[in-house]
């Protein structure tokens, strides 16, 4: 379920992105049916889909979709409320009742007002309606009858520090592992770095650098850039804006704790990320490091297959994405991606690239 914190001054956190909506059709919903509707919302021209309920004549949306819009999201849970912030604008929805508090700041109180509908639960998501809330955040939606669609502009502002490549004015690429560390496919690719001479970056889940302390030293004794990977692997789509904190925050002190320094760098898992995430991760002074080239290593597909992605999509500024972390023992997912490596870095020095950290890529580009 999700959870929203806050103090007893009702304090509260709102994430919004910008949502449109693409409405379909739908006789009412009842609580017995195991499958939900999606449609797509389109958030300033993005699409963006979402599970939906229909209740009462309104389209209902899982609270934590509203991050999307670029507004913080949270569970509080001594007054059963799910808690919206956007700039000054901080309001709750308790679960169960058809009314908003409003926090207004200059007179230091709360002010109640009629919700158009009854919020409600379901599999573990609190529903919400979406023209309701998306109005108290001071966002403009219109509905196109024509397309069947409905479209929200957010009137916000939230520049992504999502980076997909480095410059391509110097022949580099960067080489990233995530999900680990680990102790069997990450010995092998360190020993294969190691002899090949070649730095990378890894990506690392919080959970496995306490699990894995030396594993981690070593990364860094061998000169290997850091990221963080979060500390449990959660689509952070899925989950709260004060989750999301905990599990950077907890994953940075991970790190430190081990190798005494935190990196200024960020991986979502899944490559999963609203523009809520977006305005936290440049609140915690972190840049978001998505990839350019994808091996698709984890589906299991040999090294050459492998060898013949990085081929076909690498260019300068490059970031290659692989991973290292056996997610079953003896299933030998990542073994294509192991055999693969020394043969990208053969294949792509002889083409004259050049093998940086995520860092040195930045510091020849932001």
């Amino acid at each position: 379920m999700l959870k929203i914190y806050k103090s007893k001054e009702m304090i509260i956190l709102l994430l919004i992105v910008p949502i449109f909506l693409c409405i379909l059709p739908i006789k009412e919903a009842k609580g017995e049916e195991s499958m939900l509707p999606e449609a797509s919302v389109y958030v300033d021209g993005q699409p963006i889909n979402t599970n939906y309920i229909m209740k009462d004549g309104h389209f209902m949306v899982p609270s934590i979709f509203i991050k999307h819009t670029g507004a913080k999201v949270n569970w509080n849970e001594e007054y059963q409320s799910v808690v919206f912030q956007l700039g000054n604008t901080y309001f709750a929805i308790p679960l169960g009742e058809k009314y908003t508090d409003t926090y207004i700041p200059e007179q230091n109180s709360w002010q109640r007002e009629e919700l158009s509908t009854i919020t409600f639960q379901y599999d573990a998501n609190i529903y919400v309606p979406l023209l309701d809330v998306v109005n108290k955040l001071g966002m403009d939606v219109s509905y196109n009858q024509a397309t069947n669609r409905t479209f929200i502009e957010t009137k916000t502002t939230i520049q992504s520090v999502r980076i997909n490549t480095g410059s391509p004015a110097n022949k580099y690429v960067s080489l990233t592992f995530d999900d680990g560390p680990e102790n069997h496919y990450t010995p092998q690719i360190l020993d294969i770095l190691n002899e090949k001479g070649v730095p990378a970056t890894f990506f690392v889940v919080g959970q496995q650098v306490v699990r894995f302390p030396s594993i981690m030293k070593r990364i860094v004794n061998e000169g290997h850039g850091l990221g963080n990977h979060t500390w449990s692997h959660p689509a952070i789509p899925t989950i709260t804006t004060n989750e999301v904190i905990r599990e950077i925050k907890k994953t940075q002190k991970g790190i430190d704790a081990v190798v005494g320094r935190e990196p200024d760098i960020f991986r979502p898992p899944f490559g999963a990320i609203t523009r809520s995430d977006d305005l936290v991760l440049q609140e915690l002074g972190l840049r978001t490091i998505m990839w350019s080239v994808d091996t698709l290593d984890w589906t299991g597909i040999s090294a050459d297959e492998i060898l013949s992605i990085v081929q076909r999509d690498v260019s300068p500024g490059g970031i290659i994405l692989q991973h290292n972390i056996e997610v079953q023992p003896g299933l030998g997912l990542l073994d294509g991606s192991v055999e693969a490596l020394p043969k990208i870095i053969d294949r792509l020095k002889e083409e004259g690239y050049t093998f940086v950290t995520i860092q040195t890529l930045l510091d020849n580009q932001y």
